[in-house]
């Protein structure tokens, strides 16, 4: 029971301080108090026999001491003395505190900013029940493949979206373009998530014949109905059909994305064969049984394929949807966005290493100009490990400053970094500072303090308690030159990493903005026109609106062309279609060719200015009842005809009879994206809007204007409205906005770790500074001697410049190893640039070498000012 009666003692002793310390005093003073009696009894004046008791019982506050060890309490009260005595210290030595806090707190802020959002995206299960049994099924894109696997899964259920489109919705201003998805019946099933109210879709909901219903977001439910109950029931009108609202989404659903507004059933009629079997634009997700495994899916889900393989209406090649497979739902998600992440938040862990070298640097200083203060508190009794208990102590207190003001930092940075991140970085919305971010935030100031601190501590352990000539001014210790030279190699390996990183993704950029375009983007302006259902489902209306629009647009002062095409340039809208090639024939079950199609009007290469290589373009001509014709790029005629006329060849779509005639070659475009098309795609063409096998929903109209577009953005709204009433209008923008739009992913990373490189490299300088400036300081007496015994002050200074130079020249060539290692990670984030570019290898040991000399400079001259007789007089 002895322990039982400790415990409660330690507990008391923590719980009721103040009381215990007063029975301490009192207890104290009663023992002073009888020995004094005892004394006077035997004849001594009073005054006296108090201090020969005082004598007797010693130190007060040392037997205060050893009885709060016996409570087992003594550490609260040595930490409070140190938290205090450290915030006294920081208080008055403020250049210092200022240093060391802005530091700190840039560091740990940039770095909780990035984990929050590194957590958000990467680490943090999807917003689901059981989010771990979700798996998206890869190469299962079609309607019929989702819907036989929906019908006759006995291990997992399978829904599927169509991603997000915008439709046409009645506006009080006339049509507005609004962003929804296709979904099937039991989508927000599979899911797990049921609407905030109402119900979800009926299981026949996109049957023929089933009720056309809808289901729209919160936001959606807010902004256009005032967040009326009551809205159950009303029609929403979209090109043209109306589908009755049944129920509202609670605020923090956002899948496939936070744009869709609205959700309605994905049309599922075998009887549409193009539909059901011939697009490929779905996205299936399971949710696996209780029970079921990963693999076990898997066997089934291969097992299906060749019984949907003869489904097909038309023969399939026999290699088709042989990779099928189930990937967790999360990794695909988060697919795109998972190196550009890592590369941040590696970037940022560097800064944060560099700031705590730094730190250590300047606590490290501060050991040194209180080595006067260390020796007198050794010799009174202190123990070395008390001294480094306090050192360690005044460096966590420094880093929990550092790490409160850096957290408020994080909340700004994190705007700014969800302003800088590209629109399609997963989760976007969901990104905050909570609890699991700030327990974060506490853990890297804590770790950081330990870190920086750990080096001066282990200075103070090692301290003599001898008396110092003054205050610290000692000739150099070997340690002392051993530290200074790793701190300063650690910051600059560290910076050179991210600045090689940096070098790598600018250049990458860089050439990625310097990529032949294959067309001009100044001058032309673009809009997206979305005519009414019965318009869109016809391509003779089609043609008759643009006519009508076209003739409105080129009306305008210094309007030069006007064009149409199916899809603009760089819109990331996959327009391909399955090509025969009459002199290339491939066997029936092997796969034809996939070329990038594009519907354009005959002025679309005068507008865009794209250049015609060989053969004619499209004329007026060229229309629905006269032969088909196509035009090819400059890829495809090498790479079907290479060395040989391609003009007069034919093609033809696999579902079609008829052959188109190739009558021209053109320049290649950047159509996909500024890194070309996909992979499967075999080559680009182009075809007459006026013999389009379906008409296109939306036209993209492509103006080159000869004036200001800006003026020309503005009016076309209405000069579209004029011709069409009916029609919605979208995306006006300049075509050097869609192509800056187009590198937006690229341009905020290179940007953001050129941020990080450029705050790694001024903390390197001042590090640099830093070390340099107390070696001067730890060598003033060395220097003295040799300028005594005839060194002249320029080689005094190049003796400190050359230690500098030496140190950040080795450092750098560890940086440079390390990031030789770690480029090949990047690959896949760069472009038209080799992952080992000398030139990004080259520029940042130059750029840190003079950096180090200019931050060098200034000790350098200090050294060579140094007065011979006044140092060995001090030192």
């Amino acid at each position: 029971m002895r322990w039982i009666q400790q415990l409660f003692f330690k507990v008391r002793a923590i719980v009721w301080r103040s009381r215990v310390e007063r029975e301490m005093d009192a207890e104290l003073a009663a023992h002073l108090e009888a020995e004094a009696r005892e004394l006077a009894s035997k004849g001594l004046d009073p005054v006296e026999a108090r201090r020969l008791a005082a004598n007797t019982m010693g130190p007060v506050e040392l037997i205060r001491d050893e009885c709060r060890d016996a409570r087992g309490t003594a550490w609260r009260e040595r930490l409070k003395q140190d938290v205090v005595f450290g915030a006294r210290l920081f208080l008055k030595n403020r250049a210092f505190t200022a240093a060391a806090l802005s530091t700190l707190a840039l560091a740990i802020g940039s770095t909780t900013a990035v984990f929050t959002v590194v957590d958000h995206v990467l680490l943090r299960p999807l917003p689901f029940p059981a989010p771990d049994r979700l798996h998206f099924a890869v190469d299962v894109s079609l309607r019929g493949h989702f819907d036989v696997l929906r019908s006759n899964s006995k291990l997992a259920d399978y829904a599927a979206d169509l991603g997000i489109r915008a439709f046409n919705m009645r506006g009080p201003d006339g049509p507005e373009r609004i962003t929804g998805s296709e979904v099937s019946a039991n989508f927000f099933r599979v899911l797990g998530i049921a609407p905030l109210f109402g119900r979800s879709f009926a299981d026949n909901a996109g049957r023929p014949g089933a009720p056309r219903t809808a289901i729209v977001s919160n936001g959606f439910w807010t902004q256009q109905y005032g967040a009326a109950r009551d809205v159950l029931g009303r029609q929403l009108v979209l090109d043209d059909v109306p589908y009755e609202i049944v129920g509202v989404m609670p605020a923090a659903f956002a899948y496939p994305s936070p744009e869709a507004a609205f959700w309605i059933p994905m049309r599922l009629d075998p009887r549409a064969a193009g539909d059901y079997w011939g697009v490929n634009a779905c996205s299936t997700f399971a949710r696996l049984h209780d029970g079921v495994t990963p693999q076990a899916a898997v066997s089934e889900l291969r097992g299906w394929t060749p019984r949907v393989h003869a489904m097909f209406p038309w023969s399939m090649p026999d290699s088709w949807a042989t990779d099928v497979a189930l990937e967790p739902m999360r990794d695909h998600i988060v697919a795109g966005a998972r190196v550009r992440s890592f590369l941040m938040l590696g970037a940022a862990a560097l800064v944060l290493l560099i700031a705590v070298v730094n730190v250590a640097n300047l606590m490290i200083g501060q050991a040194v100009s209180r080595r006067a203060e260390f020796t007198l508190r050794l010799s009174l009794g202190a123990t070395s490990g008390r001294l480094a208990w306090q050192v360690l102590t005044e460096s966590v207190l420094l880093a929990v400053a550092g790490g409160v003001l850096g957290t408020l930092m994080a909340v700004g940075q994190l705007q700014l970094l969800k302003y800088w991140l590209p629109a399609d970085t997963p989760r976007l919305a969901e990104i905050s500072i909570d609890r699991t971010i700030l327990a974060f935030a506490a853990a890297v100031a804590m770790g950081s303090g330990l870190l920086f601190g750990l080096l001066p501590a282990l200075r103070a352990r090692s301290q003599r308690s001898t008396v110092p000539g003054n205050g610290g001014r000692s000739s150099l210790s070997r340690m002392g030159t051993r530290t200074d030279a790793v701190l300063v190699m650690c910051e600059t390996a560290f910076a050179t990493i991210l600045l090689v990183g940096a070098g790598l993704l600018l250049h990458s950029f860089w050439s990625m903005v310097h990529v032949p375009l294959g067309y001009r983007v100044e001058s032309v302006v673009t809009a997206e026109l979305s005519p009414e259902r019965t318009t869109a489902a016809s391509l003779d209306k089609t043609i008759a609106l643009y006519g009508a629009v076209r003739e409105k647009i080129a009306a305008y002062p210094g309007v030069l062309n006007v064009a149409a095409m199916s899809q603009l340039p760089l819109s990331s809208q996959v327009a391909a279609n399955t090509f025969a090639i009459e002199d290339h024939p491939r066997p029936p079950q092997a796969p034809q060719f996939v070329f990038w199609t594009t519907a354009v009007t005959p002025d679309h290469l005068s507008a865009l200015g794209i250049r015609l290589l060989q053969g004619r373009g499209f004329a007026e001509a060229d229309q629905k009842n006269s032969g088909p014709v196509v035009l090819i790029g400059r890829s495809t005629a090498e790479k079907f005809w290479p060395g040989a006329n391609p003009i007069g060849r034919r093609v033809r779509l696999v579902w079609e009879d008829g052959w188109r005639t190739v009558v021209g070659v053109v320049d290649d475009v950047k159509t996909y994206s500024m890194t070309g098309p996909p992979g499967w795609v075999d080559g680009e063409l182009y075809v007459p809007l006026t013999q389009a096998t379906v008409p296109p929903q939306n036209l993209a109209l492509v103006a080159r204007v000869g004036n200001d577009p800006s003026a020309f953005e503005h009016a076309l709204p209405g000069i579209i409205r004029g011709a069409c009433g009916t029609c919605a209008v979208s995306k006006i923008a300049s075509m050097e906005t869609v192509v800056s739009g187009a590198v937006a992913a690229p341009r905020s990373l290179a940007w953001l770790v050129g941020g990080f490189a450029l705050l790694a490299m001024t903390l390197a300088a001042a590090g640099v500074y830093g070390v340099v400036s107390h070696g001067v300081l730890r060598r003033t007496r060395e220097i003295g001697i040799r300028l005594a015994l005839g060194a002249s002050p320029t080689s005094a200074g190049w003796l400190v410049m050359a230690s500098s130079l030496w140190q950040v020249a080795l450092g750098t060539s560890l940086g440079l190893a390390a990031a030789w290692v770690l480029a090949r990670w990047m690959e896949s984030l760069l472009y038209g640039v080799s992952s080992h570019d000398v030139v990004s290898f080259s520029l940042p040991p130059a750029v840190l070498i003079t950096v180090a000399f200019l931050a060098s400079l200034p000790p350098m001259v200090r050294a060579a000012r140094i007065d011979p007789a006044k140092s060995l007089r001090e030192g």
